[in-house]
């Protein structure tokens, strides 16, 4: 028997108390950004949290909730095509859309958003131009780099 696995769900991480804090958030987080960003900023810390969206495993979206702004970074700009999210999130970062059928994943946003974590813009870019990697596999190295793997494991199933 094949194990179900979940290829939809959105993550919120923070840092308290020299401990990783995962909370699994409710999938409507997945229908557009303004619902991605209330729901990343729901659990009440004044401080940053980080939103870690996996969409069907078609893209995954990071974004950065801190007293000084949202930040936004976007897997695969191509996704725009099909997901009223990932279109939300390259509008309000004044992307252009790239062609569908570009050739592989096209990167939008800020790819240092998870610096302050011990993942530099340049690690980022070597996690999303590994060839063949699901978003759930991107998502999970980024966790694994930064130390939180266990725990954003833990909550996202």
């Amino acid at each position: 028997m094949t194990e179900h696995k979940n290829h939809r769900y959105a993550v919120a991480v923070t840092r308290r108390d020299d401990r990783w804090h995962c909370t699994r958030l409710d999938r409507t987080a997945l229908t557009g950004l303004d619902e991605a960003i209330i729901a990343v900023r729901g659990d009440g810390t004044s401080g940053t949290v980080y939103g870690f969206f996996n969409a069907d495993e078609a893209f995954f979206l990071v974004l950065r909730s801190a007293p000084a702004g949202t930040g936004l970074l976007l897997s695969d700009a191509r996704a725009v095509h099909r997901h009223t999210l990932a279109a939300q999130v390259l509008d309000v970062l004044g992307t252009e859309a790239p062609d569908e059928d570009a050739p592989g994943p096209q990167p939008a946003g800020d790819l240092g958003i998870v610096a302050d974590l011990g993942l530099s813009a340049t690690g980022m870019e070597a996690v999303l131009g590994r060839p063949g990697a699901l978003p759930h596999d991107q998502l999970l190295a980024i966790a694994e780099r930064c130390g939180f793997a266990a725990e954003f494991e833990r909550v996202r199933r």
